[in-house]
């Protein structure tokens, strides 16, 4: 009886200062913010021992709150939580919030002095403390119902500094984390998805509304769970501190972004361009924001955030609705998301400035809220996507389209001009080109007419005078034209040439296509050639291994013909052989022309589609240089090709013409 009126009135004198916890099956996992008590460190500098002895002298506080608010202070808070273990485990205490910059944890020892554990959310980490989304700390052993012990914790932040405190045994602690692990869960995921989709469909449609969405997502995603929520915890150490120093930069961005997304989805730009100064000034003020915090000022940066949290979501979910009754459906889904935006901020904000007292609940929701105003926005997004593709939005769209096909223009109009200019020129360049090609060749045919044409014409003249003057007898006559029937041939051949070349330069030649028998042909030329070919001493070589008849143009393949056997009665040396081949498949007859060489041939030269430079054969005949190309022009004109190639010493000109057939 002694004892428990002794205990009682130990509890009764602890009363002032803080609420003994008692840790038994029936503790349940709730913050037990009521139960301790606090003190304010103003200046910082208080140790353990001066804050002992202030708590001899009851200068600790009773906390009127389950979670503590301390607000955004630069003060060191002190935390006394007295407990008293009913149960054989060990007991936890457990700081179920991940951004405090530094915490100081004291249990007592053996030796009646304090032991300090060092964690916080810019320290490393501690392996003498559980750390991952909170702060786990292992309270020290006590024989079952031994007494009261007493613990500290020293917070300090520069930051909203939110205090849920928590007292529990292994089983309890493992149920309460795994709860709130399944539920954190659920929205991660959710805020994956959302990002992943949004970016491929971005990507597949480069609308911008979706990029913008993207870095909203990807900004609020790393702001609520890794800063937030504490899990930066599992991607290192230094990624953890950096976000905890700089955490008003993820969600400066983030509302940056969520800007541009309300500007673009709403069309503002078209529907309600007077609201472009407010838009603009958010954005400024949001990028003083970002710079603020990245200059180390994170008290200041955080007073700031809560401002223009609420401001930017009032002002967006108002130009929603204006959006909307200006006649642009798919603004309702947007209203609906930004109004869940606006709820949650205000209230997050009045709890943070104590207006209203902080909850756990607001800890579960607040993500919860904005999940939600994702996927109202996505649905958003689709029912825009929708009237986009039914043309509800074709006039908005066209004028989005037009200014943005304007802007191209003006500043690729230099670009284009460039290009218009190039290809001018390249043009002209080409024309220069064939204007100087057909100088060229104006020169030298003029050059082949006067020596070629000029001196036969000249010694025949001198003839006739002889003749005339009567100086001449009639063998001497005999003699000199028959000396002189070269020259003829090869006027009359080198006129033929000219006067087809020049036809076919004027587009003047028609095919008339005949049937004829290219073996009559051949035989008539030989006869014609006849007394070159003796006066060379050459022997002809005719071989026909199949039907003669071909149907195409006789007066052109007659030229060519006469230019093949003529080049080859040129170059042939004295004493050899021509070989003409004649021979043929289902649909064609192919006509060989060879004959030997001395020295080498350049092959390349002679395949050439222009050749006006004259040769010179082996009695020192000269050529024009038009034969081969009429002969090649003439040979395509009747569905046919002249090729050329060199076989065994021999030069070989072949070429194809299509059959007669008799159509039934």
């Amino acid at each position: 009886m002694r004892v428990s009126l002794f205990f009682f009135l130990f509890l009764l004198s602890t009363a002032v200062f803080s609420q003994v916890i008692t840790v038994d099956r029936n503790l349940s996992y709730q913050s037990l913010g009521k139960s301790v008590g606090y003190l304010v460190d103003r200046q910082g500098v208080l140790n353990i021992a001066q804050v002992t002895e202030k708590d001899k002298q009851g200068r600790f506080l009773r906390a009127d709150a389950d979670i503590l608010n301390f607000g955004n202070s630069k003060s060191a808070f002190w935390i006394k939580i007295s407990y008293l273990n009913q149960t054989h485990r060990k007991a936890y205490l457990v700081l179920d919030a991940s951004c405090i910059d530094d915490i100081d944890f004291y249990r007592p020892a053996d030796s009646g002095k304090f032991v300090k554990i060092h964690t916080g959310s810019l320290a490393p980490k501690n392996p003498e403390v559980i750390g991952s989304t909170n702060y786990i700390f292992t309270l020290s052993d006590s024989v079952y119902n031994s007494g009261v012990q007493t613990v500290y914790l020293r917070l300090k932040t520069n930051n909203i500094l939110l205090v849920p405190l928590k007292i529990t045994v292994s089983e309890r602690l493992a149920g309460g984390l795994s709860l709130m692990e399944r539920l954190e869960s659920v929205y991660i995921g959710i805020l994956s998805a959302l990002f992943f989709f949004n970016l491929f469909v971005f990507i597949r449609s480069k609308d911008k509304t979706y990029f913008y969405y993207s870095v909203y997502i990807l900004s609020l995603f790393i702001y609520m769970v890794c800063y937030f929520r504490g899990y930066g915890y599992y991607l290192g150490d230094s990624f953890r501190i950096f976000i905890n120093t700089y955490p008003y930069v993820f969600i400066s961005l983030g509302s940056i972004a969520g800007i541009a997304f309300s500007c673009s989805f709403l069309n503002l730009s078209i529907l309600l361009p007077q609201s472009k100064r407010i838009i603009q000034l958010l954005m400024v003020c949001w990028l003083l924001t970002m710079l603020i915090c990245l200059m180390g000022y994170k008290s200041y940066s955080t007073a700031l955030v809560q401002i223009l949290a609420a401001t930017t979501s009032l002002v967006v979910w108002f130009l929603g609705f204006i959006a909307y009754f200006k006649g642009y459906k798919p603004a309702l889904y947007y209203i609906i998301a930004w109004a869940f935006v606006c709820l949650t901020s205000v209230w997050v904000v009045l709890s943070f400035a104590n207006v209203f007292v902080y909850s756990e609940l607001l800890m579960e929701i607040a993500p919860l809220g904005f999940i939600f105003e994702l996927l109202m926005l996505s649905l958003a997004l689709g029912d825009r996507l929708k009237d986009l593709n039914t043309g509800r939005l074709a006039i908005q769209s066209d004028r989005l389209r037009m200014q943005e096909e304007n802007l191209y223009l003006i500043r690729t109009q230099k670009e284009r001009l460039e290009k218009i200019v190039e290809s001018r020129t390249r043009s002209l360049n080409k024309i220069v080109k064939s204007l100087e090609e057909a100088n060229n060749d104006k020169s030298r045919l003029f050059s082949i007419i006067a020596h070629d044409l000029r001196s036969p014409f000249n010694s025949l003249i001198s003839l006739y005078s002889l003749n005339d003057l009567d100086m001449l007898s009639l063998d001497e006559v005999k003699m000199l034209l028959n000396d002189s029937r070269k020259s003829f041939d090869h006027i009359h051949n080198t006129l033929n040439n000219l006067l087809y070349w020049a036809q076919s330069q004027l587009k003047g030649i028609n095919n008339e296509p005949v049937k004829f028998s290219m073996l009559d042909l051949t035989n008539e030329l030989m006869q014609v050639y006849q007394p070159l070919i003796v006066k060379k001493d050459i022997a002809i070589k005719l071989e026909v291994s199949e039907d003669a008849d071909v149907y195409a143009d006789l007066n052109q393949i007659n030229l060519v013909m006469r230019n093949l056997i003529d080049n080859a009665i040129k170059f042939t040396p004295l004493g050899a052989y021509i070989s003409i081949k004649i021979y043929g498949n289902e649909h064609s007859l192919f006509i060989d022309v060879s004959n030997p060489v001395s020295g080498a041939v350049n092959i390349d030269r002679l395949s050439e589609d222009t050749n006006l430079q004259p040769a010179y054969g082996t009695s020192n005949e000269r050529g024009v240089g038009l034969g081969l190309q009429l002969c090649r022009d003439f040979v395509e004109r009747n569905k046919g090709q002249l090729l050329v190639s060199k076989v065994d010493g021999c030069v070989v000109l072949c070429f194809d013409l299509p059959k007669f057939r008799v159509e039934n």
